[in-house]
């Protein structure tokens, strides 16, 4: 495994750079700061769930750590963290770190591994790549949206949700933010987000702590949402039958 130790350092330095007097950019600096690490934590967790090897870990935990590298610019210089009112955070955290060039310890073809998982943790779906590519840009979202369930407050909406959603999650699958159009749609995207799930470990967890039947427990008793809510149930029963994961 690689020494990192040089990595958290800098990225300490990093994200120190950022800190400020500003209240709502120093909140969510620091909101972002400990969603890396834990990020990073969860990463190498997964990893060795997946049984890879001792370099694969550091690969993994590297791009846990740096997924979100760009988040602190982009909140400072925009006091936003939507992509569309600002830049691709994904897109341009691989670049930033092309530029600081921080990853020498990675050969070339590492380091290209660690720059489309970055690229590629905050897109609709993963392009095609060789199977260890795709492997760790699967490990960061799913480690990234493990912390997010963990972080993200209640959504406080009325249930006027959009018909195109719901008629959408009522089969099952990944919703786009770009059909959001109410503050109550956002539930059925962080609803979607588990069957955007890759690994058995992460949907367990999830599951063990409660976020699927909160997320659940937030829709209103009605016909569309009753099948919403059964589908879902069943998706992952069936993902999790037989699971026997620690």
């Amino acid at each position: 495994m690689v020494n990192l130790q040089y990595l958290y350092e800098w990225f300490q330095g990093y994200v120190q750079a950022y800190y400020t007097e500003d209240k709502f950019i120093m909140d969510r600096v620091l909101l972002k700061e400990g969603h890396s690490k834990r990020v990073a934590a969860s990463s190498v967790s997964l990893a060795g769930y997946l049984a890879l090897d001792a370099r694969q870990k550091s690969i993994a935990e590297v791009i846990g750590l740096l997924h979100d590298i760009s988040r602190f610019r982009q909140v400072t210089e925009y006091r936003t963290f939507v992509d569309a009112d600002s830049f691709d955070h994904g897109d341009a955290g691989a670049a930033e770190l092309t530029q600081n060039s921080i990853l020498q310890e990675f050969t070339a073809a590492e380091q290209a591994m660690i720059g489309f998982a970055i690229i590629n943790h905050n897109k609709m779906l993963i392009p095609p790549a060789c199977p260890e590519t795709e492997l760790f840009a699967k490990i960061i979202r799913d480690a990234d949206k493990l912390d997010i369930f963990r972080v993200l407050p209640p959504i406080q909406a009325d249930h006027d949700y959009s018909p195109k959603l719901i008629g959408q999650l009522k089969q099952g699958g990944v919703l786009a933010y770009i059909d959001v159009k109410t503050l109550a749609d956002k539930r059925l995207i962080r609803l979607s987000w588990f069957y955007d799930i890759y690994f058995d470990w992460t949907l367990k967890q999830l599951v063990d702590e409660g976020y699927l039947e909160r997320q659940l427990a937030a829709l209103p008793d009605n016909e569309d949402c009753s099948v919403i809510k059964a589908t879902l149930k069943a998706y992952i029963a069936k993902r999790l039958a037989g699971t026997a994961i620690i």
